[in-house]
């Protein structure tokens, strides 16, 4: 396709296509070749649909490129009543639009096939709405299953000693469902006991934050090899608090232990603090309870926060953050078991979403 050819204009300019986005969308699903021809009637009243929507506007073309089949589903008898369905689930258009990029199956089979059934399932186990928005919205692909296996999967998360009702019941059923998710277990239960940890030691791990052994075996490794070698926590407190796990080390937790031992060290705040108290808050309200209110005496806290190479770098100025292991134990068991794992890096948002704001 040359890029001067008229009939491709409107889906680069109105529609957020690139040429090669435009060529991969053929390739993949040649049928595409053929509403091309007849845009009028076909192609371009199911892109009109979606752009109506302006949430849907980001992500429209990127989400065809990688699954165009979309494109094939007639607009009346399926995009739409899948809209629809959606919407009346999960109410704002901006969870439809995350559901979407998580997987279009939700758009490419009619919702009375697995959907609706598996949600009655969940339902009928006691699981809150607020809960089956969570799997909805960022792990659809766990409901699309055929109902028996996903009965099955919620009989054994109740069996694992989950309660419905809080949102690491959801968290588990889209861990333990799918083939490639089950060979990720063992690759992460072999790297755990490298450092020590028994498939006893991750049991508890894994009912706190059950993504926590699909973790990539690199950032098993690397956030171990921080927290056992360079901090010299022992890897059975790692296991009681798995949270530390899913953070990026250059750009949260080594910012954030250089700025708390630098702030320790002028004697700005206490030497014990719990590494939940640095760790978990959003980056706002760190930012406002380490750096603002300490700005005048250590003007640099902000470039450390940025994770600043010349700062987050340094094994020394990240290297020994004080922490009292009782103080610490008694964080974690003040730490509710419903805290979503997604990305964590909006711990706080997530957690008012779920459980309400604290007060």
């Amino acid at each position: 396709m040359s890029r001067g050819d008229g009939r491709h204009t409107c889906y680069r300019e109105k529609y957020g296509f690139s040429i090669t986005q435009i060529s991969n969308v053929v390739r993949k699903a040649p049928v595409a070749l053929l509403l091309l021809a007849n845009q009028k009637d076909t192609l371009l009243p199911r892109l009109k649909f979606f752009s109506v929507y302006r949430c849907f506007q980001c992500c429209l073309a990127r989400t065809l490129t990688v699954d165009p089949t979309l494109l094939t589903r007639r607009l009346e008898k399926q995009i739409i009543p899948s809209y629809t369905f959606l919407k009346s689930v999960l109410l704002l258009d901006e969870k439809v639009v995350a559901s979407l990029k998580r997987t279009s199956w939700n758009f490419l089979e009619h919702h009375s096939k697995n959907l609706i059934p598996n949600l009655a399932v969940l339902r009928e186990a006691g699981v809150p709405k607020s809960c089956v928005t969570l799997l909805l919205t960022h792990f659809p692909e766990a409901l699309i299953r055929k109902k028996d296996q996903f009965s099955e999967i919620v009989v054994k998360v109740k069996e694992m000693g989950y309660d419905p009702m809080k949102s690491t019941f959801a968290l588990a059923i889209r861990t333990i469902s799918g083939e490639s998710n089950r060979a990720t277990w063992n690759r992460c239960y072999e790297v755990y006991q490298r450092w020590g940890l028994s498939k006893d030691d991750n049991f508890p791990a894994f009912r706190k934050h059950p993504h926590c052994i699909i973790l990539s075996e690199n950032k098993i490794i690397k956030a171990m090899d921080f927290w056992v070698n360079k901090k010299c926590l022992p890897s059975g407190m790692i296991a009681r608090c798995p949270v530390v796990l899913f953070f990026s080390l250059e750009k949260r937790i080594k910012p954030r232990c250089s700025i708390v031992k630098i702030l320790s060290l002028k004697g700005l705040i206490k030497k014990t603090l719990s590494l939940t108290t640095v760790l978990l808050p959003e980056e706002k309200l760190f930012l406002e309870k380490f750096v603002i209110n300490y700005e005048e005496d250590v003007p640099q806290l902000l470039s450390m926060l940025s994770a600043d190479p010349e700062y987050s770098s340094k094994d020394d100025q990240a290297d020994s953050i004080v922490v009292e292991y009782d103080d610490f134990v008694k964080v974690l068991g003040e730490l509710s078991p419903s805290i979503s794992m997604i990305e964590l890096k909006k711990y706080e948002q997530l957690r008012d979403q779920f459980e309400g704001p604290s007060k």
